[in-house]
């Protein structure tokens, strides 16, 4: 293919562009970019999105080479993954969903949410059997899935960062004589008190899952070898039980299924479980269910894939979960690669790595291309969060793997846009298009990166969002 000559773009602090900001919306088609009347003579045409790759959904099933008893198990965990809880069998007194695939169904179940075209899940849930919850201002029908964190507690000066869950179940018809109330996301919006977090897609996690820590370690010290040109060096998010590399969660959280499996029960669907046993909300006349809610069956009578509790075999699920399945590319996927890597964004979206030696043959020794380090990164203002949580600081982030961005609805950690190109001018304060994050941090370490983006010519940059959108 023939290489488009690059331009010199616009100088630092003057952005080329300016998009209107898509907050809770879903735009199936491609959005435009409306370029500035000073620049049409030399862009002669429109950067676009491709948006939503059609055809199959490419992911969501098991890794190929399960044995029998392993896709047993898959499948087993693929129908708690869809089981719709309620009071008896474990839910809240507060929750955000009631099933595990309304938040991760996109393009297919274990992935993002919510299912093109958008229609929020929230919204048949908030107020089901009887349930007196109001939705809050921030989710919308055709919008990204929200879960909200406060930074801070009420005096605005105590580090809070916990979710508050957006529904109770008070008034239900299976939670009579429960009274909780909903948290006031209302004053916490006006007192700029509030975070928000998209759910994750979990196609490949078991693989991540396995890399091993000396693997993200040495490739941390290769990436900060480049700080001078770049301005990027990752941090490992170091768990202080054992020393390993968390690397699951926006933040980094986790290092692993299992723990993130039972937390998410218990935060997200109010299910307790053997890693999270007791209720987050202990008010009198609304503890309904011995705790854990969900444990291991000890009877003979079941198959032996069910033994374990949900947080398990959920895990067992999401660690087979196939990686999404790329399309092939085209010249202009291609070229976008090679730009890609040229302007350094394959410093945080490190292309592959190669597990160990597993005792999942499935999974042994298979080199992955996820699109990330696993690492935590300053990501400034314009994305900064305000949420502290571990070695994350409030404008830190774990690099999102980009392997499925094709079939990805809304991008960043608060779905604030479905517009990749939005997305990645986002990851600059200089070229950010909307103001939705904190102030207060250090500069982005993306913003020589995206620098470099703006200084491509039009046809270049439009490769690099054919090239995401391919994967």
């Amino acid at each position: 293919m023939a290489r488009h000559p690059r331009s010199r773009g616009t100088p630092k602090g003057k952005p080329a562009v300016k998009l209107a900001l898509i907050i809770g919306a879903a735009a199936m088609v491609a959005v435009p970019l409306v370029v500035s009347a000073a620049l049409r003579t030399r862009r002669n045409f429109t950067v676009t999105d491709p948006g939503i790759r059609g055809g199959p959904a490419d992911a969501g099933g098991p890794i190929p080479g399960l044995n029998s008893e392993e896709t047993t198990t898959f499948n087993d965990g693929s129908t708690n993954f869809t089981t719709v809880f309620a009071v008896p069998q474990g839910l809240g007194p507060q929750f955000d969903e009631n099933q595990c695939s309304s938040c991760h169904i996109q393009p297919a179940v274990g992935g993002s949410g919510p299912a093109a075209p958008a229609t929020n899940p929230l919204f048949s849930v908030y107020q089901l059997d009887g349930a007196t919850n109001t939705m809050p201002s921030f989710e919308s029908t055709t919008g990204p899935i929200l879960v909200p964190r406060f930074p801070y507690m009420s005096d605005l000066k105590t580090p809070d960062d916990t979710v508050h869950q957006l529904f109770t179940i008070t008034g239900r018809s299976d939670a009579t004589g429960c009274s909780i109330q909903q948290p006031n996301f209302t004053q916490a919006e006006s007192e700029n008190n509030i975070a928000y977090h998209q759910p994750l897609p979990t196609f490949g996690d078991g693989f991540l899952e396995f890399i091993e820590n000396s693997t993200l370690t040495a490739n941390m010290t290769t990436e900060c070898a480049s700080q001078s040109t770049y301005g990027i060096c990752g941090t490992a998010s170091i768990s202080g039980h054992d020393g390993s590399v968390n690397r699951l969660g926006w933040k980094a959280q986790w290092r692993g299924l299992n723990f993130a499996s039972g937390e998410e029960m218990n935060v997200q669907m109010g299910v307790t479980n053997e890693y999270f046993p007791a209720e987050l909300n202990q008010t009198t006349g609304c503890d309904f269910n011995p705790v854990p809610e969900s444990a291991t069956n000890f009877s003979n009578s079941i198959p032996e894939d069910q033994f374990t509790g949900d947080p398990e075999r959920l895990a067992i699920f999401m660690r087979f979960l196939a990686p999404p399945t790329p399309a092939k590319f085209n010249s202009q996927a291609t070229t976008g690669q090679t730009e890609f890597n040229t302007i350094g964004c394959q410093l945080c979206h490190t292309e592959s790595f190669t597990t160990p030696t597993s005792p999942f043959p499935a999974m042994s020794q298979k080199t992955i291309t996820p699109y990330t380090d696993l690492l935590l990164h300053h990501m400034g203002n314009c994305l900064a969060d305000g949420v502290t949580m571990g070695a994350a600081a409030g404008d830190m982030f774990r690099t999102p793997a980009l392997w499925g961005a094709g079939k990805r609805m809304f991008f960043l950690h608060d779905g604030r846009t479905s517009d990749l190109l939005t997305a990645i001018l986002d990851h600059s304060d200089t070229y950010c298009t909307g103001g939705l994050g904190k102030t207060g941090y250090q500069a982005s370490e993306a913003d020589i990166v995206i620098s470099n983006f703006e200084g491509l010519s039009p046809q270049y940059q439009q490769d690099i969002l054919d090239f995401i959108r391919s994967l």
